[in-house]
């Protein structure tokens, strides 16, 4: 009991000490990751191409009749009643604009349509984020910066050093490439040469410290047998490993 006690404390020294240069950076990289101002409004919507199953938001001036939510069928065409099925899958919001407005007599200047549900292109999302790693839907090409702030950032294990864009490009008969992103950069130093703008079915990858990764894997019953070094006897930092739930 008391060797595993002796163990314990000699591993969670050794890890803060190992880690002390860089826990500050890490935090304030989180930190600054959420109040970093977005950039996802700009060009993000223009650029986005609609399909299956979309829902499109209609409104055309003077005309109620077309206002509302219109879902892309199977076929990449919305139903507008007798005035047809107009295709827009493919086409961003300003192209359809120039669609609806031909097929209803409409001048573009009087029709608005917006995505109201994101679901025909989708991202994927590994590693240190918060909330599970999971499938999310593509909103258009969001910067990574913009994406993590989406899904509320990174968790206190993220290593922001550690962090990349896998893009498949598929059905482009090219090879898949791994691109990095430096978010220490990003957010602490305002360079944004890595903050890439993310493309459908791109998967984002956040690495996690040596640390958080040593922790993990300390069996809760081994957990239950820590007890921290008072700094005063060992003449170093205290430091404790969570406890078991």
């Amino acid at each position: 009991m008391k060797a595993a006690q002796r163990w314990l404390s000699w591993l969670g020294i050794s890890l803060l000490l190992h880690a002390a240069g860089c826990a500050t950076d890490r935090t304030a990289v989180g930190n600054s990751l959420m109040s970093q101002p977005t950039q996802r409004k700009e060009g993000v919507a223009e650029h986005y191409r609609a399909g299956c199953p979309d829902v499109l938001a209609l409104e055309v001036r003077d005309r109620p009749e077309f206002t509302g939510q219109f879902p892309v069928g199977v076929d990449g065409r919305i139903d507008l009643g007798d005035y047809g099925k107009p295709r827009v899958e493919g086409r961003t919001t300003k192209e359809i604009i120039a669609v609806i407005g031909e097929e209803i007599g409409a001048a573009p200047e009087n029709v608005k349509v917006e995505i109201a549900k994101f679901r025909s292109q989708h991202l994927l999302l590994f590693g240190e984020v918060v909330g599970s790693q999971r499938s999310l839907p593509y909103h258009g090409q969001e910067t990574v910066l913009d994406l993590l702030q989406r899904v509320g950032g990174i968790t206190k294990g993220a290593e922001p050093r550690d962090v990349y864009v896998v893009r498949a490009h598929l059905g482009e008969n090219q090879r898949p490439e791994v691109i990095r992103v430096d978010l220490d950069a990003i957010t602490l130093k305002n360079d944004h040469r890595t903050n890439i703008r993310l493309l459908p079915y791109d998967q984002i990858y956040v690495g996690e410290t040596r640390r958080s990764q040593v922790e993990r894997a300390i069996p809760p019953w081994v957990r239950s047998l820590y007890t921290p070094v008072d700094a005063k006897d060992s003449g170093r930092p205290s430091v404790g490993l969570p406890t078991a739930n």
